[in-house]
């Protein structure tokens, strides 16, 4: 499989991109920082706005399926994450690619009341600019043609982690939390990037959002 990753020069996308490529498939990384990019073996990088469609759609034809992982610090609104989704809604079917995955955030899921964690009163103000704008990256995809092939991956709200894979994962495919039989919900950006990765290979949830987390 030939799989772009977008944010490739980022700590996640990094992950995802050499998960790829330990399971055998052809990665082109997508970043704005180009050392970074060369530093992922085996792939091959590409430095491209990826808030442009337009300079993405020659980037990004060839693939199978382009996965982006863009997180912004550098402004108060993170708004990045949604342009870079509005970007890829018009480039992925102009460059005939079959499928967008996205890794997006925890905060949108759905508590037990059915309200979104990130209009709690108490949701941490540090992450809340970047959940929302997560949250406006998922209603982006969801109002897309229907033509188009997307999936969305959410974390754990609190808890991901830097840290290699360990296994004992579960994925659940709809807006509330994985979470393990004690209630906890938990991973590390080692084995989400292979539930990432996972759905890659055997497409379960297509135009729905999933999410993953340790059972055990």
């Amino acid at each position: 499989m030939r799989i772009a990753v977008i944010g490739g020069s980022g700590w996640l996308g990094a992950t995802i991109a050499r998960e790829a490529i330990g399971r055998g498939h052809e990665v082109t990384v997508i970043g704005r920082d180009l050392t970074r990019l060369e530093a992922i073996e085996g792939a091959q990088p590409a430095v491209v706005d990826a808030t442009d469609a337009t300079a993405l759609v020659s980037v990004i034809a060839g693939h199978d399926v382009v996965v982006s992982s863009v997180t912004d610090r550098s402004g108060p609104d993170r708004s990045i994450i949604p342009a870079v989704a509005r970007a890829l809604i018009v480039a992925v079917p102009q460059a005939d690619v079959p499928r967008l995955a996205m890794m997006g955030g925890g905060g949108s899921l759905l508590d037990d009341d059915g309200h979104r964690f990130v209009d709690a009163p108490d949701f941490p103000v540090q992450y809340k600019a970047e959940a929302l704008a997560q949250s406006e990256a998922l209603e982006l995809l969801r109002a897309a043609p229907p033509t188009l092939d997307w999936t969305y991956l959410s974390p754990p709200l609190h808890d991901l982690t830097l840290g290699e894979k360990r296994g004992g994962y579960a994925v659940r495919g709809d807006d509330r939390p994985a979470v393990s039989e004690t209630g906890e919900s938990a991973i590390t950006s080692g084995d989400l990037a292979a539930a990432m990765v996972d759905e890659l290979e055997t497409p379960q949830y297509s135009r729905r959002r999933f999410t993953a987390a340790y059972v055990n």
